[in-house]
């Protein structure tokens, strides 16, 4: 029998350089189109999917940057708009955002209950994510979770607090199949403690915190994993 293959394939692959990085991207646009990088704000809120596309070019159209993509609230707060569901999407974004300049990072996404007591439309603070995804294992050593930035996360706690917005806080599960969510799977992590299932934080997370940023994620419940 062969010896199970270690992921990523290649070994010590986390202390090797990448052949292009986001900067070297940057560099390449700014050669080829003659324009200088664009500006962004230092804090970024990523959203998912069309509703929020709608939503954003109807209420601040007018704000987007077409070249970063980022649509400005303020000179310290934008929104960024990710086309595709999943950590690869999310982390191309981070990666090319923070060459950019961008330090901070909120997730505002969906994601599914584990619990009964979090119905459609309760709001969860991410503390910490579980690695079953695979871009994040390209990026840093195996180990089971993802954790967000303590000062963010706390500035998060502190905002809905004093908002009086009920929110729960708690471990999620990021995956990149949703279509193959076990039973087994959903019943071991309900029971050791884990409130959600997404497609990004881990990732998000990772990523971040390896470029010198910080990220966090706060999640509106869209459906319910009952078996």
């Amino acid at each position: 029998m062969n010896p199970p293959m270690p992921f990523p394939h290649h070994p010590g692959k986390h202390r090797e350089e990448p052949l292009f990085t986001a900067s070297d991207f940057h560099k390449y646009e700014a050669k080829r189109t003659g324009a200088s990088p664009p500006r962004v704000p230092p804090s970024v809120v990523l959203v998912f999917g069309s509703r929020w596309r709608e939503y954003l070019n109807r209420r601040y159209g007018r704000r987007r940057d077409p070249r970063s993509g980022i649509y400005r609230l303020s000179k310290r707060v934008g929104i960024a708009h990710i086309s595709g569901p999943g950590a690869p999407f999310a982390t191309i974004v981070v990666e090319e955002l923070t060459a950019l300049g961008v330090k901070q990072f909120l997730i505002v996404g969906l994601a599914g209950s584990l619990r009964a007591s979090l119905r459609v439309g309760s709001l969860v603070v991410c503390d910490k994510a579980l690695r079953d995804e695979g871009t994040s294992h390209h990026y840093v050593k195996r180990c089971a979770f993802a954790r967000p930035s303590p000062r963010l996360v706390a500035k998060l706690v502190d905002t809905l607090k004093r908002n009086r917005v009920s929110f729960a806080e708690g471990p999620g599960w990021t995956t990149d199949a949703p279509y193959r969510e076990t039973i087994a799977e959903i019943r071991r992590y309900r029971k050791s403690g884990i409130l959600t299932v997404e497609m990004e934080a881990a990732a998000v997370f990772t990523v971040a915190r390896l470029l010198g940023g910080r990220a966090a994620a706060l999640f509106v419940i869209s459906d319910h994993l009952d078996e």
